[in-house]
């Protein structure tokens, strides 16, 4: 093995890279420093590479401590080698817990996780498409600039869902191997982001939301439901894959909210065609809309398509308001029912002034826009308010 000079950048500098082998170079100017012992510069073809040698349990280990110019010098590598020292005798090293990469972080996170399988593999698809090379590399060589990297060129919720799935991989790394969290300070940056509040499809024309729900209802009841519900009543799918029985009233009419976006509990009439709805669906699950396995409610729902035509859970909601303010309700009416907070100083005293006639009004508008009835059967109705 060459001795050579390892304490100055500049003469690491010169070594000179070794196209078609490896090799080891030692400074002997450090040997009577204990901490200094074992380490080696390995020079390849195409980097220079920190190693320490070291035998445990009777076995010799290398353990990569840093690649050159970024560990510059013998030093920094010492410095390193004195962590790696310390996480081998923990057993909180990457050999020791098998957790080298990313990749090994996610799995050993889904194998403790209780979340259902469709949740998981969610999980490796993103990775797969998206982030494959970053998780391939080790744990301790990626910084914050690779992550931010990575969510660059998504739109806001995929870079929210990647950052999730980053934060939580190296959640479980620190825990495990008690390192560093970088992904701690990892933010989506929305900055100068105006969201699509729009529809997919041209709202002054016939709305093609029933005729999406209705289709969507020969193959899969459950899913086709939770759309009708999201629609007649501007519920966020979070809110609407999340209802249990319990919480529905079918003699009152009305449903409750636990919790909504704004950390509020809600009770809101029903229309009757909702009421109808509900009592249609199968009640054999504490959820109201559960999956196969009844233990567990349906997954957040993506979209009803037909060719060009779109339908996403708050495409419902911006819906939901349309047909409300078309039906000319009040504009506090139209916050209660969408679980909005009122800014006014009455909103801080209404005690709820919604009732199931003006759900009903939203659902005859909703229905109107979507031609499913008559315009002169809304005229007749309002005519008897």
């Amino acid at each position: 093995m060459p001795n050579t000079d390892l304490t100055t950048r500049p003469k690491v500098a010169k070594i000179k890279l070794s196209p078609g082998k490896t090799t080891f170079y030692s400074d002997p100017s450090i040997k009577r420093d204990p901490d200094a012992r074992g380490i080696r510069l390995a020079v390849g073809s195409t980097k220079k590479t920190w190693m320490l040698t070291k035998r445990i349990d009777g076995k010799v280990r290398n353990i990569t401590l840093g690649s050159w110019p970024e560990m510059p010098t013998v030093f920094a590598a010492r410095d390193k080698a004195k962590e790696a020292k310390q996480a081998v005798a923990a057993r909180t090293d990457a050999q020791s817990t098998g957790i080298h990469t990313l990749n090994d972080a996610l799995s050993s996170h889904i194998a403790r996780s209780s979340a259902s399988e469709r949740t998981k593999q969610g999980y490796r698809d993103q990775v797969h498409n998206n982030m494959a090379d970053l998780f391939e590399r080790k744990i301790e060589d990626i910084t914050i600039d690779d992550l931010e990297r990575v969510l660059r060129g998504h739109g806001i919720a995929t870079q929210k869902q990647l950052a999730q799935i980053i934060r939580t991989s190296f959640k479980r790394a620190a825990v495990v191997r008690r390192c560093f969290n970088v992904a701690d300070d990892l933010k989506v940056d929305t900055k100068g982001h105006q969201p699509d509040n729009s529809v997919r499809f041209e709202t002054d024309e016939r709305w093609p939301a029933l005729d999406l729900i209705d289709a969507k209802r020969e193959n899969n009841l459950i899913l086709a439901a939770a759309f009708e519900l999201m629609l007649f009543t501007g519920l966020r799918a979070g809110n609407a894959i999340t209802l249990r029985w319990e919480n529905v009233d079918f003699e009152a009419g009305k449903l409750r909210i636990a919790k909504l976006k704004n950390g509020r509990a809600g009770v809101f009439p029903l229309a009757d065609r909702v009421v109808a709805l509900l009592a249609s669906l199968p009640q054999h699950s504490d959820w109201v809309f559960p999956q196969h396995d009844i233990s567990k409610h349906v997954f957040h729902p993506n979209r009803l398509e037909d060719g060009d035509l779109v339908l996403r859970p708050h495409d419902c909601r911006r819906l939901f308001t349309t047909a409300a303010r078309r039906a000319e309700l009040p504009a506090y009416i139209i916050d209660q029912l969408r679980g909005d907070v009122e800014k006014g100083v009455q909103g801080i005293y209404d005690q709820g002034s919604t009732s199931h006639r003006h759900a009903n009004a939203i659902a005859k508008q909703i229905e109107v826009e979507c031609r499913e009835l008559p315009t002169s059967n809304v005229v007749h109705i309002a005519a008897k308010r």
